[in-house]
């Protein structure tokens, strides 16, 4: 268990917590939402993810019932594999920003989402750089582009 000191103690009972910063990559411009129409949840996450581009999706928590309001939260972060798993599922495998993972933003990491509970699936376009190449995402730590012939196909891998 990390030491703190007593100011960090006394900032933390009073909600005052550092933030973890973001994994979405700062852009010159204005970076804006992109959905291309008639290619599906699928299509859209399958360029986001050759494209190497941030995506946000609703997406469907199975635990809460029908009806129930926020059944669907949103859900941002770097997408890097869609793959089919040997049950016949497509499975979307998501770096999640730290600042959308929870309500206290300290829980960023790797998730994995069935693709038939997305909705909603938008780009994050983030322009380009001073010499026109296209501003994109880092690998998140620990992915493994070998893992996913293991558990399954792999539709859509980011290099």
């Amino acid at each position: 268990m990390p030491i703190k000191s007593l100011a960090m103690r006394i900032k933390e009972a009073f909600g005052f917590r550092q933030r973890a910063s973001t994994i979405i990559p700062t852009t010159r411009k204005q970076a804006y939402y992109r959905t291309i129409e008639g290619i599906g949840e699928s299509g859209n996450l399958a360029q986001a993810i050759t494209r190497r581009q941030p995506v946000s999706f609703y997406y469907e928590d199975k635990w809460q019932p029908a009806g129930t309001p926020g059944r669907a939260g949103i859900r941002v972060g770097n997408p890097h594999a869609l793959w089919k798993g040997s049950n016949g599922t497509t499975y979307l495998h998501l770096y999640v920003d730290p600042r959308s993972a929870t309500a206290t933003g300290m829980l960023p990491g790797w998730r994995t989402f069935i693709v038939s509970r997305i909705k909603g699936t938008s780009t994050l376009e983030l322009g380009e750089t001073f010499f026109g190449n296209p501003i994109q995402f880092r690998l998140g730590p620990g992915y493994n582009p070998g893992w996913y012939g293991t558990q399954g196909t792999p539709l859509y891998l980011a290099k």
